[in-house]
């Protein structure tokens, strides 16, 4: 069994855009190249990996099987060539970023990648998780809310702790809860988005509430808890200062695997600009260095 690693890229290509034209002209091929190719893979791998018709093509079990490793694979050696390029040229040029409103937490990884790469000029945008790649001008963007859009390639890249937390005024006026079925009657404070059921989990329950406020601004959910408007979930990076002054307090210990996760989401392109690639790297090497258990924890990059 042999393979031809660039019959595997024009495979994925084929896979990725529906038909042997499409792929033939994005890699400005000829047709009967692209059908040759995956047809020496086929035989080199001694498995049929498309049904052919002649107006469609469909994936065999095998062939959808082979493309997940494979685009995995191809994705692996681009970057790691582009590793090789960057040692030998400085990275220049333009890197647009969203990001969710206020989150302190990533400025570090934005000093650090600045300070790695000078000749980079960030343009950062601070919005809602509806990020709108092409009218927005988004190269790439970090969510913490659920992507679902079929053109987007999402990473999961680490996972916030969490903290319920409340102000010593708000629990002088309103009292301390003592466990979590009591938050039902507490004003909450949670990340959310419209028209969105939210639960708070605890060893594995969902506790149903109806917060105050829903935002994906950290920032100001804090602003609203410190203010004592209500009980606030969120990540202790956030909120660290203010625990430790007292202006917060800690509520309850959440261990329960319901962590925040956060996502790189990024257009899928068949050539990642090279810019997005390291950045994305540099993100994913900065959280592997700073992990310490405080405020996130990475999780498999896959």
């Amino acid at each position: 069994m042999t393979i031809d690693y660039n019959a595997a890229k024009i495979y994925v290509s084929v896979v990725e855009l529906g038909s042997f034209s499409g792929a033939a002209k994005a890699l400005n091929i000829p047709v009967s190249t692209v059908s040759r190719k995956v047809s020496e893979l086929e035989a080199g791998l001694e498995l049929r990996l498309l049904e052919r018709s002649t107006r469609s093509l469909r994936l065999t079990d095998s062939g959808e099987t082979f493309y997940e490793f494979a685009q995995r694979s191809i994705e692996e050696a681009e970057a790691g060539l582009l590793a090789v390029m960057n040692q030998q040229q400085e990275l220049k040029g333009k890197l647009r970023i969203s990001l969710p409103i206020n989150f302190e937490p990533w400025w570090p990884v934005l000093e650090s990648f600045q300070d790695k790469y000078p000749l980079v000029d960030l343009e950062v945008t601070c919005q809602p998780n509806n990020v709108d790649f092409v009218n927005d001008g988004i190269d790439v963007a970090l969510v913490l809310l659920p992507v679902t859009n079929p053109n987007y390639i999402v990473r999961e890249i680490c996972l916030s702790t969490r903290v319920i937390v409340a102000s010593p005024h708000y629990l002088e006026q309103h009292g301390k809860p003592n466990s979590p079925e009591e938050l039902a009657s507490h004003s909450c404070i949670s990340v959310g988005t419209a028209n969105q059921d939210v639960s708070w989990m605890f060893d594995g329950k969902a506790y149903p509430i109806t917060p105050i406020l829903k935002s994906n601004d950290f920032r100001l959910m804090k602003y609203f808890a410190l203010q004592g408007k209500g009980i606030a979930n969120i990540p202790p990076a956030v909120c660290a200062r203010e625990l430790e002054a007292g202006d917060l307090v800690e509520l309850f210990e959440v261990d329960d695997g319901q962590d925040i996760t956060f996502k790189l989401v990024y257009p899928r392109k068949k050539l990642l600009p090279s810019i997005t690639r390291v950045y994305i790297d540099h993100c994913i090497d900065w959280i592997n260095a700073h992990e310490n258990g405080a405020w996130l924890k990475t999780v498999g990059m896959g």
